[in-house]
């Protein structure tokens, strides 16, 4: 599990974003724009910005382009793989 509150900027993916690995999207589908908590469980809020269509792959048709929050518990740091 990482550490929060991630930093600004950090690459994450949603964990209900099954098909988003780190082989198939290394660059996360959202972006950390800001962080809110901790709240009274320990957990975290992210307002994150990410791709248009949650169920797809961020690229020309489906742009990083929308404003989302996330909770720390469903937030995974996008982990580029090296080949």
């Amino acid at each position: 599990m990482a550490d929060h509150p991630l930093p600004v900027g950090t690459r994450v993916t949603h964990i209900n974003q099954q098909w988003a690995t780190s082989r198939t999207t290394p660059d996360g589908t959202a972006e950390i724009l800001e962080a809110r908590g901790p709240y009274h469980d320990g957990s975290w809020e992210y307002r994150v910005f990410a791709a248009r269509d949650f169920s797809r792959r961020p690229g020309p048709d489906n742009p990083l382009d929308r404003e989302a929050w996330w909770s720390s518990s469903a937030v995974r740091v996008a982990r580029p793989h090296s080949d």
